[in-house]
């Protein structure tokens, strides 16, 4: 019995042998099979990363956007001569909020008319040159893109 076992391992070995080798073109099949899916799993964490950006990035702006009435009555009290003291703080406070979460004011009096970043509600003279005379609504970026364009009255020399 010992010699038809150790005839039938032999062969099982032999044959577990043949199996467990592996051919170049398989090789080279798994290769490639295992570097495109760690590409896509690159790509995958990439993509996840930019989907957290976009999501935080579109909260902020949601958030801010609803506190745009709020920003726009401190503008008009804080530029009234009856303000007080804790009013001028609490605008502050305001500012450095809206800093932190780097939201910046789009550049007005002075500046070259941009559409992309102002809404002309008045536009005064004939010349080519288009500068900002007067800001009616201050506009605000997010990380530089657009949440609010800055309602203007432009002159043109």
């Amino acid at each position: 019995m010992n010699n038809k076992d150790d005839g039938s391992s032999s062969e099982e070995l032999e044959e577990n042998k043949e199996n467990n080798t592996v051919t170049l073109d398989q090789y080279e099949k798994i290769k490639d099979d295992y570097l495109r899916l760690a590409a896509d799993f690159e790509n995958f964490k990439k993509r996840i990363e930019k989907e957290k950006e976009s999501a935080s990035f579109n909260f902020i702006a949601l958030f801010v956007n609803s506190l745009f009435p709020l920003i726009d009555n401190f503008e008009i009290v804080i530029n009234q001569k009856n303000k007080t003291e804790e009013i001028e703080s609490l605008y502050k406070f305001l500012q450095e909020f809206m800093t932190e979460l780097q939201i910046t004011e789009v550049p007005g009096v002075g500046e070259t008319f941009d559409p992309n970043f102002h809404e002309a509600v008045e536009h005064t003279g004939d010349g080519e040159t288009q500068t900002i005379e007067e800001v009616l609504r201050k506009g605000y970026t997010l990380q530089e893109k657009l949440l609010r364009p800055s309602m203007v009255r432009v002159k043109s020399e």
